[in-house]
């Protein structure tokens, strides 16, 4: 298993199409780096990024929406639950949840 952060992870060198392909499904590409960009075809994106990585299965970071913290769906108790798993979409983190701090909370605490 491969865990990725959407803000920047590098792949092997990938041919001409694959790297058009990629730009395609949603992917941008920095100095060194890609990013995703675009979530509109995430699932083909992570199934094309799999298949760069020689079958490895991928998953990616999550954000938390309250600290800002990346954490891996793994360390989550509702991850056999959550229909979004693996993706790299914003979540809440175990930290979080454990705590109560909500987004207005946070958004207080940082007004100060």
């Amino acid at each position: 298993m491969v865990v990725l952060n959407k803000k920047g992870f590098k792949l092997p060198y990938i041919d001409r199409e694959k790297f058009i392909l990629l730009m395609r499904l949603g992917c941008d590409r920095n100095q060194s780096s890609f990013y995703i960009k675009n979530y509109n075809n995430i699932n083909r994106l992570v199934d094309t990024i799999s298949g760069i990585l020689d079958g490895e299965k991928v998953t990616f970071l999550q954000n938390c929406l309250t600290c800002g913290k990346d954490f891996a769906c793994s360390d989550c108790k509702y991850c056999d639950l959550c229909t979004t798993r693996d993706l790299p979409f914003q979540c809440i983190c175990p930290q979080c949840l454990k705590d109560g701090t909500s987004i207005d909370e946070n958004a207080e605490n940082n007004d100060l």
